[in-house]
């Protein structure tokens, strides 16, 4: 009994890391492909995106299109929906972060920046490396310490620090300006082909689509993209574009 039980929970961890070790290699190449080249790494909302009732399937045309290369095609996978969810966090995913849990609404990037200070006659190479190291959604502002925190927005000479440090923000690390948001993908039974949604989150925008997927040579190739989605944030008192800083 005790021999069966062992060879049950062997099979079943087997399979169970088979399967993580197909998502991941899934998720590893969607990466590739809908990531910007330039980005050392890329926020992934850890929580894993509802895979959505599809409203914008294949068109006609498509189909025979692809058709022509894949006789077997599974036009079903296509139209597929799924409430399955999973955490990005369990997976080995290449070149990830994730956003802090601090921030509100964790599927978009901040509105709001927090400014660190350093003294004012600080090494120039001091402060480029803290402005590597920083973390994200934080800028590094010279303050020379008689400027009370209080007042600092009536000093002209501070608020150009702050302009000039926002600047440089905007140049620089590009990759804490979008945030993406993969779904659960959902595999035909010889996973050779899948569907994938995926969703890139701005500060005041997102938009996103689904992706058929075919694995040729152990290697998975986006065929086509579909059922494109979008979303536009809205305030009332303020811009969306307006970023805010604390201290």
């Amino acid at each position: 009994m005790k021999i069966t039980l062992c060879i049950c929970l062997l099979i079943t961890t087997a399979f169970s890391f088979g399967q993580d070790s197909e998502i991941e290699n899934l998720i590893n190449q969607v990466a590739i492909d809908v990531v910007p080249n330039s980005f050392a790494y890329y926020f992934l909302v850890p929580k894993s995106r509802i895979q959505p009732k599809i409203y914008d399937s294949l068109k006609n045309y498509q189909i025979r299109e692809l058709k022509k290369t894949y006789t077997n095609l599974p036009l079903n996978l296509t139209y597929k929906s799924t409430n399955k969810t999973t955490n990005w966090k369990m997976y080995n995913l290449k070149n990830v972060q994730y956003p802090s849990n601090k921030y509100i609404n964790p599927i978009a990037p901040p509105r709001t920046k927090t400014v660190t200070f350093v003294k004012y006659n600080i090494k120039k190479q001091e402060y480029d490396s803290l402005v590597k190291t920083k973390p994200p959604h934080t800028i590094i502002v010279k303050k020379k310490w008689l400027w009370r925190k209080n007042r600092i927005w009536k000093n002209k000479t501070f608020y150009e620090e702050l302009i000039t440090a926002w600047k440089k923000d905007l140049k620089e690390k590009l990759e804490e300006k979008i945030y993406f948001q993969f779904s659960k993908p959902i595999f035909t039974k010889d996973k050779k082909y899948a569907i994938i949604s995926v969703f890139k989150n701005w500060r005041c925008k997102g938009h996103g689509f689904t992706a058929l997927y075919r694995k040729e040579n152990g290697k998975w190739n986006k065929l086509i993209e579909y059922n494109r989605l979008a979303s536009e944030t809205i305030t009332t008192h303020t811009r969306c574009q307006d970023i805010s800083i604390s201290y």
